[in-house]
């Protein structure tokens, strides 16, 4: 089972040596690249109905299959059709060319090939929502009937922790996350006790976390994901 990736960063809130101003640049919105350590997943069953075959990408994207037919997505899908999976895109590649590959949707990327063919092959997928770019190989595709695929992929990256700053009585950073999974912001004043302070699904990339000031104080915050997708 995979154990949840955390970001720690240190913080010893005392009022006169932080800045007063609290100004986090904006900027566009940039895409986030699923360039963490790769998992496998394997359907363990035909039956697209149960979360345990599904792989759950983010909150708006479930890949799955049933014993015949191609992806789909169970978020807003019953089974598949010539559009599915819905809200993702897919092209043949590597992650460090995600930004100039030509994507289109499951059918069309297949070109008539079946889907046996993509065994070995390095793909990239688009959940297009969050604006993600993730790798992934098949591994296995069930034909005739039989149903089940299984592949190796990606994972989001851990988060990264920046940006500190005090203003009106409340201390604020930001930390990188990837719209549509969930983090949970946690506390410590030692390193070792940790307390959840929110859970949030993420809407942004980077997200805001802020709290009243404690002054004369010693914090530690990480930011930990869940579930680990």
């Amino acid at each position: 089972m995979l154990r949840p990736r955390r970001a720690t960063w240190r913080s010893r809130w005392r009022r006169l040596a932080l800045p007063v101003a609290c100004a986090l640049a904006s900027s566009a919105p940039a895409a986030t690249v699923w360039d963490g350590p790769l998992i496998t997943y394997t359907q363990p069953a035909h039956d697209p109905t149960q979360p345990a075959n599904q792989d759950h990408l983010t909150a708006a994207v479930w890949l799955t299959r049933a014993n015949s037919g191609g992806l789909f997505n169970a978020v807003t899908e019953a089974a598949a059709d010539s559009y599915s999976p819905a809200d993702t895109e897919w092209a043949f590649g590597t992650l460090d060319q995600h930004a100039s590959l030509a994507y289109t949707n499951w059918l069309a990327w297949l070109n008539g090939q079946s889907p046996v063919t993509l065994v070995g092959q390095p793909v990239v997928v688009h959940l297009i929502s969050e604006d993600s770019y993730l790798a992934l190989e098949f591994t296995f595709w069930g034909s005739h009937g039989a149903g089940g695929f299984a592949y190796q992929r990606s994972t989001p990256p851990p988060a990264v922790l920046h940006s500190p700053a005090v203003a009106t009585n409340r201390c604020s950073w930001t930390y990188t996350a990837s719209p549509g999974l969930t983090y949970v912001v946690q506390e410590s004043s030692n390193l070792l006790n940790w307390v959840s302070l929110t859970t949030n699904l993420a809407a942004s990339n980077p997200a805001l976390f802020s709290e009243p000031f404690v002054p004369h104080s010693s914090r530690f915050y990480r930011v930990v994901r869940v579930p680990n997708p």
